[in-house]
């Protein structure tokens, strides 16, 4: 728990200043720190005084693209102590250690930007604490309007989150307040639906690159994928062999795999998970049965017929 032996001094909340100190020089701290510095707020226009990484190398590069006077270290020890707001943007499992050093040490509202981090393990260092977790990808290279990213915040008590609300709706047009345990499903939901489908669309590129086919041939594709998905939920917008049960392209695809165990099996999983989900009436055998032989695994159909599925979807891509 917080260590009341330390003197807690509260926050300094200037109406014409927010001073915060940045720890982290990754994606999300790069895309935080273009957004927030500058940034005029209820609470005061927004500065970003100094930037930490271990290294100092990746702090002092994103300080130099920021207007004004900003610091860079890579000493903990040289951060200010009355700063209004430190916000934490690194790997989750560089946290404990950050908050450890500098428990005691500084006033104002912490933030940590992770997704499955519960807000109680930081304050366990610190009084004032809340999350300021973006739902969205990041990359250093390419420029994002921070004012359409979801933002989803927590506080640990209510000054706090008045205060932490008010930053983030002058970052972005949709904020949400969310607990600990909501954040974590997001997160674990975002990595399906982000980080898994972008993985397999690598794989996808490695497929037709390999073919002599142009590598963002997909694209058009995609965007329609996409664009469906404001409008239908994702079970309704499934299309494709898998879940309009047809048997003769599914073999095809996975004799084209061949020599390619990775894929092979990640097809087949998928594809009898789509078919397991599907609504179609008639429920599917599984895909293709699997056995040992000593030249290794070899496809062998079922025997089981299968039924075309609704009607209008046999050539439904």
């Amino acid at each position: 728990m917080h260590d009341n032996s330390l003197p807690h001094r509260l926050p300094r909340v200037s109406p014409e200043e927010q001073r915060i100190v940045l720890l982290g020089a990754g994606n999300v701290a790069t895309h935080l720190a273009r957004a927030l510095h500058g940034l005029s707020t209820r609470l005061g226009r927004c500065r970003i005084t100094q930037i930490y990484s271990p290294s100092g190398v990746s702090a002092s590069s994103l300080a130099s693209t920021l207007e004004g006077e900003v610091r860079s270290t890579s000493q903990l020890t040289e951060l200010s102590q009355d700063a209004d707001w430190y916000l934490f943007a690194v790997r989750d499992d560089a946290l404990p250690s950050l908050w450890q050093a500098l428990a005691g040490h500084t006033s104002g509202i912490w933030l940590h930007t992770s997704g499955s981090t519960p807000l109680e393990a930081m304050a366990e260092y610190h009084q004032q604490v809340g999350v300021l977790y973006p739902l969205q990808t990041f990359s250093k290279a390419k420029a994002i309007d921070f004012s359409t990213i979801p933002l989803y915040i927590e506080a640990g008590e209510g000054e706090t989150l008045s205060q932490l609300t008010q930053l983030a709706e002058s970052l972005s047009h949709e904020v949400h307040v969310a607990t600990s345990a909501q954040r974590a499903v997001l997160h674990v939901a975002a990595v399906f639906a982000c980080n898994f489908s972008n993985h397999l669309v690598a794989l996808a590129e490695e497929l037709l690159t390999s073919h002599g086919l142009p590598q963002k041939a997909l694209l058009p594709l995609l965007s329609e994928t996409l664009e469906k998905l404001y409008t239908l939920p994702a079970s309704e917008a499934q299309t494709g062999p898998a879940v309009r049960g047809d048997r003769q392209t599914l073999e095809r695809h996975l004799s084209l795999l061949q020599g390619r165990p990775e894929l092979e099996s990640l097809y087949r999983l998928l594809s009898e998970q789509i078919q397991s989900r599907s609504k179609l009436l008639h429920p599917y055998p599984p895909l293709l049965r699997q056995r040992s032989t000593h030249e290794g695994l070899r496809r062998e159909p079922t025997r089981a017929r299968i039924r075309s599925g609704r009607r209008g979807d046999s050539t439904e891509r």
